[in-house]
């Protein structure tokens, strides 16, 4: 709880034919967390084209699924799969289903094509006379002949007026998108000019309208068949492709199911080396669960080679991943030290001690009741909705605190309807100062205390005892907390003596401990000196910094009181002017305040715990601890 969870670590074997059964037992167990393998001997599994081609395959389902709109009643049953298998099923499937459904789709595009067609000429005939006279003899009679098709209608005015004062005569039809349905019929002696004319608007002959037979009745008659035999034809081939859809619902959704999971087990066997039949797999287990794990694994093809428990103060520790392991309360808060950083598998885990000092910074900030009692009802109403469920610890905790230091400060919504039961930090700065102050001073203290811990824990004992980050630094601080304080108190000077004598051995130790070691082994290097010099004065620097940087906890504090009061004052001039007037300007200006200073609240007590807190013990880079799992 204290400290990540303890690690051991496994180098374990299995052959190419019990492979899938042992990712599947990893995917369900969810312990396992790989390591990229290091053993350059060996060859590294490769299944660069089969995963090539499970892309592929699994982009091609994706979009057949969202084609046909599939949707999933239950979440499917999850198990491992062999992924060479599995693209060798889907390749076979796609292939004969995507050439039915391909044939379908450009019978479906020839028929539009022969609809546009015969829209075309159905327009055109529309301009003939509806008489059983042959159409052939209209297209090319003996003395005149007739032309059907299309000119831009860009061209309409210009046809209009180049056949004025000729023997061409043109009818036309409303226009179809960008084009105007057009019968042109001129004599037989005026052909060339015809010809010229149509040329110069662009005229697009029909050769399907060269090719109608029969009487135009007849002809039109015989359209209108055509129209309606191709409405039938894509209405049957519409629901042949529906069908093909339901048809293969619960394939295809396996083969979703199934691609998704290949392509993550190949990420796992990325990470193993192999020869040609036996994989090698590097993994970390959290050691409170192996006696299960090994238990569980008994009938499976899976052989540990080699077992470590991860010791803290062992060279490997410094590459363990780390896993966070704390009570239910405590979890939500998980995250705003991951947001930092992973905390060392050599360290202290931070978690408890930043949900209790967050909660107290951010109480004292924003200490009121009838906002806490927001913020409570805020985090039970998240509660009560499965997708936010997760998010809700977090600011029922806040709800929480506000209201604890709300009936500590008497503030009800900026009011004061009852006595406080420690004091009011309006009309109390000077104690409100002092607040954030001592809250301050006892988390920089902890910081060196868990440095001091992690010392121990590492066994490395020069850190301990000559470190200014560590038990030198938490005497100079407290020495020159408690010299302060003797200097505004008016203490004994011969306690002041006594102070000043402490802080100074710890400078000395500080200052002088690591070069003097470093001198004894290996002879005295000045640079070190020097800069362990300057290390004593910028760790002075920095503890004034961090202990004063506390005092916005009280600024804050007693801004969100001046805030509320300003709020209760604008409420009630306005509701002297304007009737309802109070009442509007209340709630709106507590929201304001609930969500903006909220906010600002949250981000300064973060800021706090990172860089005045965090900062005296924590180390960065480490890795967290990610179990694969099937999901």
């Amino acid at each position: 709880m204290w400290v990540p969870e303890s690690m051991s670590r496994y180098l374990l074997a299995t052959s190419k034919d019990d492979l899938t059964q042992v990712l599947e037992f990893f995917g369900k167990e969810g312990k396992f967390h790989l390591e990229e393998f290091k053993r350059e001997e060996l060859e590294k599994a490769s299944y660069g084209k089969t995963y090539q081609n499970l892309n592929r395959e699994n982009e091609e389902i994706q979009r057949i699924i969202q084609y046909f709109g599939i949707k999933r009643k239950k979440e499917p049953l999850m198990r491992a799969v062999d992924a060479t298998e599995v693209d060798k099923e889907a390749k076979k499937f796609l292939t004969k289903f995507q050439d039915e459904l391909g044939m379908k789709r450009d019978r479906l595009k020839a028929l539009k094509e022969k609809e546009t067609e015969l829209n075309l000429l159905s327009e055109i005939l529309a301009l003939l006379p509806d008489e059983k006279i042959p159409i052939q003899e209209l297209i090319n009679g003996r003395f005149f002949k007739m032309k059907g098709g299309t000119i831009p209608l860009s061209e309409k005015e210009i046809l209009k007026s180049v056949i004025q004062g000729t023997d061409v005569a043109v009818w036309t039809r409303p226009p179809l998108i960008d084009k105007i349905p057009i019968v042109a019929i001129y004599p037989i002696s005026e052909e060339e000019t015809a010809k010229k004319i149509l040329d110069q608007a662009r005229f697009s002959e029909s050769m399907e309208f060269n090719k109608l037979k029969g009487k135009v009745s007849e002809v039109k008659d015989s359209i209108e068949i055509g129209f309606w035999e191709i409405k039938e034809e894509r209405a049957n081939i519409q629901n042949s492709i529906k069908k093909m859809g339901e048809n293969v619902k619960e394939k295809i959704l396996a083969f979703s199911r199934d691609t998704k999971i290949a392509l993550t087990e190949l990420g796992w066997i990325g990470k193993m080396s192999r020869t040609e039949n036996v994989f090698f797999i590097n993994t970390y287990l959290p050691s409170e669960v192996t006696p299960k794990i090994k238990k569980d694994s008994k009938d499976l093809d899976l052989y540990i080679l080699s077992r470590e428990k991860i010791q803290r103060n062992s060279k490997e520790a410094k590459n363990a991943p780390t896993k966070l392991n704390n009570p239910g309360f405590f979890r939500p808060f998980e995250s705003l030290v991951k947001t930092y950083s992973i905390p060392s598998y050599q360290g202290i885990d931070p978690t408890i001690l930043t949900s209790i000092t967050f909660l107290l910074m951010f109480g004292a900030m924003f200490g009121d009741l009838g906002h806490g009692i927001v913020l409570l009802l805020c985090g039970i109403g998240l509660y009560f909705l499965p997708i936010l469920k997760k998010y809700a610890l977090l600011p029922i905790a806040l709800g929480i605190s506000s209201c604890i230091f709300g009936i500590l400060f008497g503030e009800f919504f900026g009011t004061h309807p009852f006595e406080p039961l420690w004091f009011s930090p309006f009309e109390n700065t000077e104690r409100t100062m002092m607040l954030g102050v001592y809250l301050g001073m006892g988390m920089i203290a902890s910081g060196f205390i868990i440095k001091i811990i992690e010392g121990k824990i590492r066994g490395d004992r020069e850190e301990i005892f000559l470190s200014g980050e560590s038990l030198p630094g938490l005497i100079f601080y407290i020495s020159l907390v408690f010299l302060a304080f003797g200097v505004v108190k008016n203490i004994p000077k011969r306690l002041i003596i006594i102070e000043g004598s402490i802080t100074g051995v710890s400078i000395l130790v500080i200052a002088l401990g690591k070069p003097i070691m470093e001198a004894i082994k290996e002879g005295l290097n000045t640079n070190d000196l020097l800069l362990s010099l300057s290390n004593v004065a910028h760790l002075s620097l920095a503890m004034i910094a961090n202990t004063l940087s506390f005092i916005r906890v009280s600024a804050f504090n007693i801004g969100h009181a001046a805030l509320t009061l300003s709020i209760i004052q604008i409420g009630n001039l306005l509701g002297e002017m304007i009737g309802g007037g109070e009442y509007l300007t209340l709630f709106l200006g507590n929201l304001i305040i609930i969500v903006l200073e909220g906010m600002i609240v949250f981000i300064q007590a973060l800021r706090l715990e990172y860089y005045e807190f965090y900062s005296r013990f924590f180390e960065k880079g480490k890795r967290e601890y990610k179990p694969i799992k099937i999901s």
